[in-house]
């Protein structure tokens, strides 16, 4: 039975030393120490990528060679690789922070999923080749709107619109199909054209205190 106890101070054969990566070859990382140069492999728990000419903790675990972490970068610019799916989870917040550019970039699809989600900015830009919106209540408040649109479809139940001026051009043909179309005026009712035609199948009525023609 004791024979197969190990005492928690026996000697282990891992050791850690430094070196510097020179090259990297499918996943396996050539390194230089003092001792001479080496194939390492990358632990999975460095999530920092090595690069050409920085500086790493290595440690021989079992006759293998591994980069435990980064302990200086030959260059500012940072990656972190993972191998797999990712999941980052956290029991409070989680903020991203960035002092120039921050860019999600994704082969396939970016999701966002939140009770709330708010986007505050000085200028957004939105490029995209097809673009669909579902909701069952929308506000859009702006002091200034502008569309160029070069065919336009609608299709609604009812449509309520109130403004203080209207002004429209319409350079060739405007067409209405109505089944009723009722116009209330405050005051003075002006039409203008060069030829006017007005037709009924049945009746024409026109009623007023004074009539002038002509």
């Amino acid at each position: 039975m004791l024979n197969n106890v190990i005492s928690m101070h026996s000697p282990t054969t891992a050791s850690l030393f430094s070196g510097y990566v020179k090259k990297e070859v499918k996943d396996v990382f050539i390194v230089q120490s003092v001792s001479g140069v080496f194939p390492a492999k990358h632990a999975a728990s460095c999530l920092l990528q090595p690069e050409i000419d920085d500086k790493v903790l290595l440690s021989m675990t079992d006759g293998e060679l591994y980069i435990l972490a980064i302990l200086e970068k030959s260059s500012p610019k940072s990656k972190l690789k993972f191998k797999g799916d990712v999941c980052l989870e956290s029991d409070a917040g989680l903020s991203l922070s960035s002092a120039k550019a921050l860019q999600l970039t994704s082969l396939q699809s970016v999701s966002q999923i939140a009770p709330e989600i708010n986007a505050l900015s000085k200028k957004h830009s939105l490029t995209t080749e097809q673009l669909s919106a579902h909701s069952q209540k929308m506000t859009v408040k702006s002091e200034q709107v502008q569309a160029h649109v070069k065919e336009l479809h609608g299709m609604f139940e009812r449509v309520y619109q109130k403004a203080d001026q209207v002004i429209r051009w319409v350079e060739t043909i405007e067409t209405l199909n109505i089944g009723n179309w009722v116009h209330n005026i405050k005051g003075t009712l002006n039409s203008r054209a060069q030829n006017q035609v007005i037709t009924a199948k049945s009746d024409i009525k026109v009623d007023a205190e004074r009539i002038h023609m002509g």
